[in-house]
């Protein structure tokens, strides 16, 4: 067997490749909407509650330094706002403006069309499948799903 043909023949390389399509055709959909799509995984995490830029980069995966670019944009944007914490002076939250709203939930409608478009070589139990079986591998694999094992005080 080729070299290239070992490599194609992998599961992991086809993921990687697959993934680089999706990305390119998901970021290509967000481009009328002034994002992309670690601004679109921002906007969705505050969309609910404001957050600090801590707490948004534990949940999102993002480091600190592109956080701070991100918010920087969505706010430029008039995304989002940066406020003081009520509660620490110190901490800065995030919390989604109205403009924001709007623009979240058309881009999720965009994204989801491009995402459609880009799954159309399956059928729609096999899209299932794909999701479920996807899902099930990040879970075992993103340590952000694994379940606290601190137990809670008292138990």
């Amino acid at each position: 067997m080729l070299s290239s043909e070992a490599i194609s023949s992998t599961t992991g390389y086809l993921l990687l490749k697959l993934a680089d399509l999706a990305r390119a055709r998901m970021e290509q959909a967000l481009l009328p909407f002034r994002l992309r799509g670690r601004d679109l995984r921002v906007l969705a995490f505050v969309h609910d509650e404001e957050l600090s830029q801590r707490d948004l980069c534990r949940q999102t995966g993002l480091d600190r330094t592109t956080m701070v670019a991100v918010i920087d944009e969505l706010e430029g944007n008039g995304y989002v706002r940066r406020d003081r914490s009520s509660s620490d002076r110190r901490k800065q939250v995030i919390s989604i403006t109205a403009d924001g709203r709007t623009t979240l939930s058309e881009a999720l409608t965009a994204v989801r069309r491009a995402e459609d478009d880009f799954l159309a070589a399956l059928h729609k139990d096999e899209r299932c499948q794909l999701h479920h079986q996807l899902s099930l591998l990040y879970t075992a694999h993103d340590p952000r799903c694994q379940p606290d094992e601190t137990p809670e005080p008292g138990v």
